[in-house]
């Protein structure tokens, strides 16, 4: 190796050993599509379904269970209460349930003073909605971590 190839060897080499990571800061992306999901980030990036790992609650059907301790309701005023109905499946037949009481106990942590529910999220990503993104140290993964929160209009 000639001393020209060693010192343009040498000047890579400390180049590389001096050069700053990339960034693994969160930006900001569009979603452009849907299916197939394609996020844009900057002006001419844009990243397909398998560079993103995407939070499961952003997905549509995706499903929750909770436990109801308390249920307060309120509607409009007096005039206008809000309502809830429940209903039991039991076959093809739907029985409304008419009364829901959940007892009161010394403990408010027993299980005789919880019913379980599910919520089934419908809103997932749409099309304009900006994202939180978040890339791996090699830039080839993006993490989706949340939509971007709008202000409501006023």
């Amino acid at each position: 190796m000639s001393s020209e190839d060693r010192l343009a060897k040498l000047i890579v080499d400390l180049y590389n050993e001096n050069r700053n990571p990339p960034s693994t800061a969160p930006r900001v992306g569009t979603v452009v599509s849907v299916t197939p999901l394609k996020i844009q980030y900057g002006e001419s990036i844009v990243l397909e379904r398998r560079h993103l790992i995407i939070g499961e609650s952003l997905m549509p059907g995706y499903k929750r269970t909770i436990e109801l301790t308390e249920l307060q309701m309120s509607g409009l005023d007096e005039e206008y209460p809000a309502a809830i109905t429940f209903y039991r499946r039991g076959g093809t037949i739907q029985e409304r349930i008419t009364n829901l009481d959940i007892p009161i106990t010394d403990n408010p942590d027993s299980q005789e003073n919880k019913i379980k529910a599910t919520i089934t999220y419908t809103d997932g990503l749409k099309v304009g909605d900006q994202v939180i993104l978040q890339p791996d140290e090699s830039l080839k993964l993006w993490f989706v971590k949340d939509r971007v929160w709008k202000e409501p209009d006023e």
